[in-house]
């Protein structure tokens, strides 16, 4: 027996038809959706790249201009760095802008500051059939490329040992608007013994508890301990080179007797001794140690305003000492490569860098020696005696009161380089 098959009506063409034109459409929004979305990862990081090189075109000519972008090299290298990465600025196509400093954020109108902005027009795809014109990727980046003051009073740098922060005698060292980084990972890496105060904000140290007090030694401050340790904040200053200088003597400097001396920056082989009455003025600018040291022994005035040593020894007894029985006024360069340091030890030194207060110091800028130790001593009433210390060892002593006068204008800068927004 036949069976006749029921008529088809053309039901599923209909539907198919129907409903073709959105599937399409669906398709289409995936597909350009998905390369929109790799678009906006490729505008970001060309604009991070973009923004990284501006910013280390600004830090580079941080010490000539100040954060900002005199020559227009920093937005050279934006838009040098974003064509490489396919961002041509056309402005068709791409459009970058480079704004020195930035527009908008949080770092509006701050000098050491880029923002760049990368759009990217996309072409849509099978998305035609819902719209028209290009779909925009877009990317933002802020980078900082400046100098900042490190707000520290002290760090100490000696990772492992025992006693790297030691401070002994009745005295009283005052670190004032900044705290004390000891980044020995010891047990005992500070110590506070013989009657002496330590007096800070905020004392860190590297082990646990990272601190030992005897001997009526005290320290007032808010204590942590098992922190990690600090980087030196100076590593990337060079060190003068010698070569670039004006060479001032052959032979040792000795100055003596009761005459009053004017002495210029540049080299002085064999090192500077004062010793005698006499006063001596140091005029502005960096002076090179080439061996010998500098000694401050006298009776007489010492005064070094706008003034960087820097101690380049030959042997272990090269060293800068500053104890003689006058007044010593010294305050560090304002500007430049060294602005805010006063006394720079070669890194490779262990020497000892040595200052004796006798209530007629007034020292200020930054003591630095990576590789040696600072040992401090106030026997009088009341002596300023530098801004901030960064060594690798520190010895502090005496029954006098030393005030470490920290300040943003007075100190060493260390290097800020990277991606903020």
């Amino acid at each position: 027996m036949r069976v006749q098959a029921k008529e088809r009506r053309g039901a599923v063409a209909v539907l198919v038809a129907v409903f073709l034109f959105t599937i399409v459409g669906v398709v289409g929004l995936v597909l350009d959706g998905g390369l929109l979305r790799d678009q906006r990862r490729r505008v970001q990081a060309s604009a991070d790249a973009a923004a990284l090189a501006a910013g280390y075109d600004l830090y580079w000519n941080y010490a000539s201009f100040g954060g900002t972008d005199v020559n227009g090299t920093a937005r050279a290298s934006a838009f040098t760095t974003a064509n490489a990465n396919g961002h041509t600025n056309d402005g068709a196509k791409s459009i970058v802008t480079v704004n020195i400093p930035p527009t908008s954020g949080s770092f509006v109108g701050q000098s050491g500051y880029v923002e760049v902005i990368v759009q990217y027009n996309q072409a849509r795809g099978f998305s035609g059939v819902f719209g028209q014109g290009n779909l925009p990727a877009r990317g933002r980046a802020v980078a900082r490329g400046r100098w900042a003051s490190f707000n520290n009073g002290i760090l100490v740098l000696n990772p492992t040992d025992p006693n790297a922060f030691n401070s002994n005698g009745g005295g009283t060292v005052d670190v004032k608007n900044a705290s004390i980084i000891v980044n020995s990972t010891d047990a005992a890496g500070g110590i506070s013994t013989g009657g002496s105060t330590i007096i800070a904000p905020e004392i860190y140290f590297g082990g646990s508890p990272g601190y030992s007090l005897s001997g009526g030694g005290t320290m007032t401050a808010t204590i942590y301990s098992n922190q990690p340790p600090t980087p030196d904040p100076l590593a990337y200053i060079p060190e003068p080179d010698p070569a670039t200088m004006t060479l001032r003597s052959n032979n040792p400097t000795h100055i003596s007797g009761k005459k009053d001396v004017i002495l210029w920056p540049g080299v002085y082989k064999g090192g500077i001794t004062v010793t005698g009455q006499g006063n001596v003025t140091l005029m502005p600018g960096v002076y090179y140690m080439d061996g010998g040291g500098f000694s401050y022994t006298g009776q007489g005035n010492l005064i070094a305003n706008g003034v960087m040593i820097f101690n380049a020894p030959k042997s272990n007894s090269d060293v800068i000492n500053l104890s003689g029985l006058g007044s010593v006024t010294m305050s560090p360069p304002t500007s430049g490569t060294y602005q805010g340091i006063s006394l720079f030890q070669q890194r490779s030194s262990t020497n000892t860098i040595s200052l004796t207060g006798n209530g007629e110091m007034a020292v200020t800028g930054t003591f630095y020696t990576a590789g040696g130790t600072l040992a401090i001593s106030g026997n009088g009433g009341g002596d300023v005696i530098g801004s901030q210390y960064i060594s690798y060892n520190l010895n502090l002593g005496g029954n006098g009161e030393i005030n470490i006068d920290w300040r943003p204008d007075l100190t060493a800068r260390q290097r800020l380089v990277g991606l903020v927004e």
